[in-house]
């Protein structure tokens, strides 16, 4: 598909969506030019306004560029929920028809008024941006302990704290990374692992953020891979700003850590800038059996080559949606559902699901800490995740 082609659906889809909330409105409150000028004008400023953001160079102009960040991203996840809330109410009033239709319930007079609805769809849509923003603002930590006899003699327990997607940018800066690693100090891990994404702009000169990273001072260190928003903002100076911040980059190699092996992966995105990805399982095939192997990965998806492997997988990349409903389009795309999956080898590539297995192969896909775009989040609550690997306890067999 050509990248004309894409325009072109691009701009039918933003049309359709735009103008559906037009008219939605426009039988609330009747014809008018003012407010119909005023609405195309908006529109037409969101629309140019994430073009400008992705296409021109504001770097000189760095609060212009943080003003016109947060009110394209608010504006456009406002028009999104509000499109979401009209199309709600129409399903219902259509299924409200079929049952009135079948059973006489007058169910569809509960929303005869069209002022009424647009009332609601917009309430509806200020509400979620309101309460979106605060969930955003509520990281909290998730907990995950895991048993396992790899451990080596001596060590009882590790504690990982994971990060990922927080997209360090124009809109996610020293104050949101603060509470985000306020919840990484709390857990007082033996190492910090991000699994991509934490870079989603230029951060030449971000001095703050760095200084946040490196007074974490874990004993066991810190360890980063790439995601795929670092390749389109520049992975190069992504990387500089990881290792300026204490962060040691794995780019398709393992590391013995702490009686653990980490093994990082580059974001299959490196192929489209010139980067070469050896396959992940000729790497975990060279490990060590009696090691636990903690595989980290930006996207969710398994090679099934790969399971049986490693020990544990973390990944990112969806943010359960950020938005719902957002989540189901992410269920869809990647078949995974946030949170701690058993693997077991598919036919259907990356699909995770409970299993009986010889290796304890799982996945872990976290929510994100961040956000990406609108600095919301909808019943997609952010997280820290924090994995205790303790020795397996053995108890003596019955008499």
């Amino acid at each position: 598909m050509n990248m004309r082609l894409i325009g072109l659906l691009i701009i039918g889809a933003l049309t359709a969506h735009y103008s559906y909330i037009y008219f939605k409105l426009r039988s609330a409150v009747g014809p008018g030019w003012r407010w119909t000028v005023l609405y195309l004008l908006v529109c037409v400023f969101l629309v140019m306004g994430s073009r400008a953001l992705w296409l021109v160079d504001l770097g000189n102009y760095p609060e212009f560029r943080r003003m016109l960040s947060w009110s394209v991203y608010m504006g456009m996840a406002f028009f999104f929920i509000l499109f979401t809330a009209f199309l709600a109410i129409d399903l219902f009033r259509v299924l409200a028809w079929m049952l009135d239709s079948l059973f006489s319930l007058n169910i569809r007079n509960w929303f005869a008024s069209p002022k009424l609805r647009a009332w609601a769809a917009v309430g509806f849509a200020f509400f979620a941006c309101v309460y979106g923003w605060f969930e955003a603002l509520n990281v909290q930590p998730a907990y995950l302990t895991i048993e396992t006899e790899r451990l080596p003699a001596g060590v009882e327990r590790v504690r990982i704290a994971h990060i990922t997607d927080v997209h360090l940018g124009w809109i996610i800066q020293e104050e949101r990374l603060d509470r985000i690693l306020d919840v990484v100090r709390a857990a007082e891990p033996d190492m910090l692992v991000s699994t991509g994404d934490l870079v989603d702009g230029d951060m030449e000169f971000r001095d703050e953020e760095v200084a946040l990273f490196r007074g974490l001072e874990l004993p066991l260190g810190m360890y980063a891979v790439t995601g795929n928003h670092e390749y389109h903002v520049g992975v190069r100076q992504a990387i500089d700003f990881k290792e300026r911040a204490g962060l040691r980059m794995l780019r398709n190699e393992p590391l013995h850590v702490g009686g653990l092996i980490l093994v990082g992966m580059d974001d299959p995105s490196a192929r489209y800038f010139g980067g070469d990805i050896p396959p992940e399982q000729d790497i975990l095939a060279s490990l060590p059996e009696d090691s636990f192997v903690v595989l980290l990965k930006h996207q969710p998806p398994v090679v099934s080559e790969s399971v049986g492997l490693f020990d544990l997988q973390l990944s990112g990349h969806t943010h359960g949606g950020q938005i719902w409903p957002f989540y189901w389009l992410t269920r869809m795309a990647y078949e995974y559902r946030p949170g701690l999956r058993a693997l077991s080898p598919s036919p259907r590539r990356g699909e995770a699901y409970a299993a009986e297995f010889s290796r304890e192969s799982s996945v872990y896909v976290s929510n994100g800490a961040g956000t990406w775009g609108p600095p919301l989040r909808f019943f997609a609550p952010p997280e820290v995740l924090i994995i205790d690997v303790v020795r397996k306890q053995s108890y003596p067999a019955a008499p």
